[in-house]
């Protein structure tokens, strides 16, 4: 119990307030803009999260591949794999940043901008490009931390740098009044002091580089469903903005945008609970000790369970006050506050659904995890989007959320009871050896 807590409660700290950039980035451009300037972050927010998720999936997947080849006791090809990583991760980031910036002009068309929230969007997204590497190793090395026991330093890491958002963020909008694009840069300043961080944690074991096929592919295979799961999010983001964008202009979307905040933290809290306890989740899997992961994976379940209830109960107590952080506009508002009961319930489903997701990937289960997490953005969102809101409108785009993770939910129990059952197998037939 005091090794999974030394993984828990760090970590958890570390993703939480990881999940706050977006929220902060909101909080100042709402009180200088208002809907519209919430309405371009929002919109720009897949483009940023996909940076992000790659760093996030690149670094869980070589966590992965560093904890069985210690539990094979092959050391050494699991040190080269951490500087490898990370020359992978620069390469992809610099590429998708410059594809990003040639096709931006279409690309905020089509992801909903108005003719009030593009000028916006497009002064927030260049910065963000202008620091794309830098987003993809902010968040990439922090599993890299967690996987060399350094869990603390990744919780440090990531303290400072929604300090350095946080305070550049006043300086910046308010101060020189640079607006969106302040609010930008940012957000890349403080993923350059994470980057910063997290490289001195590691740097000693920057041991050598391999390009070997098997490593390669073991890395981007393993990495498709942390990223599919990491970006998921911001799919359904990306679809519902053009929702709400057709049935309620800025206005609406601004609503979404601080609804969409409050799912990703309660969403962040229940995938950094499975997350954090993913190198004990992998090794034990490796060694065949599943009757403790199974302990460990009830644990998960409970405190996500009432971590998220907890976060509900203050959400709810605070939900004027959330609003007028945002300086939300009397109509957005009212949006606001009729969706958000729907998204605090879909919470409590998802403090569940996350840490099944987060343990397939964590015991090597792709298959599983990676329908799990494919439903969500390209199945049921579309769908039951679709469905409600052509009926109801925006009430049916709040509605839609909830009913999405009630599925989700009875999917993931279903392939939970399968994974259990082949485990259940693999005992029997070791026991009879």
């Amino acid at each position: 119990m005091k090794k999974f807590s030394s993984y828990l409660i760090p970590s958890l700290v570390a993703t939480v307030l990881m999940s706050m950039y977006a929220m902060i980035d909101g909080i100042f451009i709402g009180q200088k803009i208002g809907d519209a300037g919430l309405a371009a972050i929002n919109i720009v927010w897949p483009v940023t999260a996909c940076l992000q998720a790659l760093g996030t999936a690149l670094g869980l997947s070589a966590g992965i591949y560093i904890q069985k080849k210690n539990a094979k006791e092959e050391f050494q090809e699991a040190d080269k794999i951490r500087l490898t990583v990370i020359v992978i991760g620069i390469a992809l980031a610099t590429i998708l940043g410059l594809l990003f910036y040639v096709l931006r002009e279409p690309l905020l068309s089509g992801l909903g901008t108005t003719s009030q929230s593009y000028p916006y969007a497009i002064e927030y997204l260049k910065m963000i490009l202008a620091g794309s590497v830098f987003q993809v190793l902010g968040c990439m090395l922090i599993p890299l931390l967690k996987n060399s026991n350094k869990v603390k330093l990744a919780a440090v890491a990531s303290l400072s740098s929604m300090g350095t958002n946080l305070l550049l963020d006043y300086i910046l909008i308010f101060v020189f009044d640079y607006a969106l694009f302040g609010a930008a840069l940012a957000s890349v300043l403080a993923q350059v002091v994470s980057a910063g961080i997290c490289l001195v944690g590691i740097l000693k074991e920057l041991k050598g580089i391999t390009f070997k096929k098997e490593a390669i592919l073991s890395l981007f295979k393993t990495c498709i469903a942390p990223f599919i799961l990491s970006y998921s999010y911001s799919i359904v983001i990306l679809i519902t903005n053009i929702v709400c964008n057709h049935y309620g202009q800025d206005e609406a979307v601004a609503a979404y945008t601080l609804l969409s905040y409050i799912a990703y933290i309660l969403m962040a809290v229940s995938c950094a609970v499975g997350d954090s306890i993913q190198p004990l989740f992998s090794y034990q899997e490796a060694k065949k000790e599943y009757k403790k992961n199974h302990k460990m994976l009830k644990s998960c379940f409970i405190i996500s369970f009432c971590t998220v209830l907890v976060f509900d109960i203050l959400i709810i107590i605070l939900r004027k006050q959330l609003g007028e952080l945002y300086n939300l506009s009397e109509k957005a508002y009212q949006l606001y506050i009729d969706g958000l009961y729907y998204y605090l319930a879909g919470g409590i489903l998802i403090s569940i659904l996350k840490v099944i997701s987060s343990y397939l990937y964590a015991i090597d289960s792709k298959l599983y995890a990676n329908i799990l997490v494919i439903l969500d953005p390209f199945v049921f969102t579309p769908l039951f989007l679709a469905l409600f809101s052509v009926i109801l409108k925006l009430t049916g785009v709040w509605i839609t959320y909830i009913v999405v993770q009630a599925f989700l939910l009875g999917v993931g129990g279903i392939l939970l009871y399968l994974q259990e059952k082949k485990h259940f197998k693999t005992n029997l037939i070791l026991q009879t050896r």
